[in-house]
């Protein structure tokens, strides 16, 4: 899936998928939207997501992912709305948040 390089959506909310993201994700560089939202997907969130710097909405929200958001989603300049809700992530809220000018809405909340 990694090579669908003109994909500008992909859905795969409400799936019950298990495992961590892939890192194949990353190679979906004309992406705007990535909806991976409500599903039962674990590790920590991959800084590779970071190479989509056309994404305007990553939602990632009801899933068991761990660890801090990645200083990699520093680089979406494009991103209007990232969504964490309902992970038990660890550490601060990254500064960098502030430097997404074009971030309309922001969810980090729930555990």
């Amino acid at each position: 899936m990694g090579d669908l390089t003109g994909l500008r959506r992909l859905d795969l909310s409400d799936n019950d998928l298990t495992g961590p993201i892939p890192a194949e994700l990353g190679g979906l560089t004309g992406l705007r939207r990535l909806d991976l939202g409500d599903n039962a997907l674990t590790g920590t969130v991959p800084e590779v997501l970071g190479s989509l710097t056309t994404l305007e909405t990553l939602n990632l929200r009801g899933n068991g992912l761990t660890g801090p958001i990645p200083a990699a989603l520093g680089g979406l300049v494009n991103l209007q709305r990232l969504d964490f809700y309902r992970n038990p992530l660890t550490g601060t809220v990254p500064a960098w948040l502030g430097d997404l000018s074009r971030l309309r809405e922001l969810s980090l909340g729930g555990t």
